[in-house]
């Protein structure tokens, strides 16, 4: 079979402080209109990426794609959600596996990556993501702080719009 070009779109929530959890969660961070912007995000892609962290700390026993979990951890993080599958790699080695193998009708194979900061900021590092759709919750700080500007630092802002107390912004990586 021979290798499908992926698009990797990145979602994430942040506090006005740039924190990426409240309470321990993500979720705390969320408001009406970023779940409603993350459920249509999903509705364009065939499957998630989370991270080990995120497996262990949110809400992912019945996600409407398959699931990939790029994990160190040998003991199964989503045990009754039969469309989780684990792997043990780098992400690069993730993605090259998802181009290989992963059965789409699409001729592209949309990848949507909801993993926590240090998963994401390792795939930004090593040029995986294409697009990043960043919420900034401009009412609460939490804990687990970022800087945003180091996050967007290879992104061309592509929109932006203010909605009640967040804000959403839509970036594309820059050309290297």
């Amino acid at each position: 079979m021979p290798m499908k070009p992926l698009i990797v779109t990145a979602n994430l929530i942040v506090g006005q402080d740039g924190s990426t959890t409240l309470n321990g969660s993500s979720t705390a961070l969320s408001t009406a209109p970023d779940r409603l912007r993350f459920h249509q995000l999903r509705d364009h892609q065939e499957l998630i990426i989370i991270g080990g962290n995120t497996a262990r700390r949110e809400p992912y026993k019945r996600p409407p794609i398959p699931l990939y979990i790029l994990t160190h951890a040998k003991i199964r993080l989503q045990p009754k959600n039969q469309l989780a599958k684990q792997f043990q790699l780098t992400p690069a080695q993730l993605l090259a596996e998802i181009s290989n193998n992963f059965q789409s009708e699409q001729p592209q194979i949309n990848v949507l990556v909801e993993a926590g900061p240090n998963l994401l900021m390792q795939m930004i590092d090593q040029s995986l993501i294409d697009y990043l759709y960043l919420t900034v919750n401009l009412d609460k700080q939490g804990e687990n702080r970022i800087s945003i500007s180091d996050l967007v630092e290879n992104f061309e802002l592509l929109e932006s719009e203010k909605i009640e107390d967040c804000e959403f912004r839509k970036y594309k990586k820059l050309a290297s």
